[in-house]
């Protein structure tokens, strides 16, 4: 089963493979970075990649 690193929460198989990094990990998920983080690469890096 999948979780996120940063809140725990569980994230599908298909979200890691789309999110995540290439040791299928998430570092944010929907639970705890908005849609618009997780686009720009935020859920695999870790960090807000919220660009204004």
């Amino acid at each position: 089963m999948y979780t996120c690193n940063n809140c725990e929460e569980f994230v599908t198989r298909d979200f890691v493979r789309v999110f995540g990094d290439s040791d299928d990990e998430v570092f944010g998920c929907p639970a705890c970075m908005n849609m618009r983080e997780v686009m720009n690469g935020a859920a695999a890096s870790g960090r807000s990649a919220v660009t204004e």
